[in-house]
């Protein structure tokens, strides 16, 4: 076992004990140990704590350098931080074509985050093309991963007849997806449809496989 690998083990046991106090920032200190000893996972958790002052000052700067080192490593994760710091402008310019960019690195790497935002992205034309056939696939790829917001999203998407006509039963199925997968809003969404759907309609939905 490599040095890097013994001192994230280690701030992972030290984080699992902490309750935000002395622990935190022994946590944090072996991450970065381990991040400069080259271990990608370490500098993506360490730049975490960085950006939001958790056992560490907050350091936008500084997290976003760990995550550039976290994404060299390949790291879908790492990706994903560093799109959102160009994003949002966080610690350094903002991007949001260079955002997307690495966005569609990190969902390379079946980055749930990343596809939700790609999603987004691509449904509204921010960053790069507009293309709502994209945008649905993007979130099919997360819901296919059980990420209850992609499939929340198809759901809207497919009830609003953003990439094709409106479809209350198939939008239903993806609601009932999103609640299975812990979707809190999925619900409101459903009593909503039922309002406006016959029972043949809804039954038809509990039967639909989301695809």
């Amino acid at each position: 076992m490599t040095r890097g690998q013994k001192e994230f083990e280690r701030a992972h046991r030290l984080m699992l004990a902490s309750d935000g106090g002395d622990r935190l920032g022994e946590a944090a200190d072996a991450l970065k140990r381990a991040a400069d000893l080259g271990h990608p996972g370490a500098a993506n958790n360490f730049g975490a704590l960085l950006q939001y002052g958790r056992g560490t000052a907050e350091d936008l700067e500084t997290a976003r350098s760990y995550y550039q080192q976290a994404a060299d490593a390949g790291l879908a994760a790492g990706f994903f931080n560093l799109g959102f710091m160009w994003l949002h402008g966080h610690g350094g310019p903002r991007d949001i074509t260079r955002a997307r960019e690495f966005f569609e690195q990190a969902a390379a790497g079946d980055d749930t985050d990343a596809l939700t935002h790609l999603g987004r992205m691509s449904m509204i034309g921010e960053g790069g093309s507009l293309d709502r056939d994209q945008a649905l696939s993007y979130w099919r790829r997360g819901a296919a991963l059980s990420d209850s917001r992609c499939a929340f999203n198809l759901g809207v998407a497919t009830v609003g007849g953003h990439a094709g006509e409106a479809d209350f039963v198939a939008g239903y199925a993806w609601f009932l997806l999103a609640k299975a997968l812990g979707n809190a809003q999925a619900q409101l969404e459903l009593t909503k449809l039922e309002l406006v759907m016959s029972e043949t309609e809804v039954e038809a939905a509990k039967r639909t496989q989301p695809s």
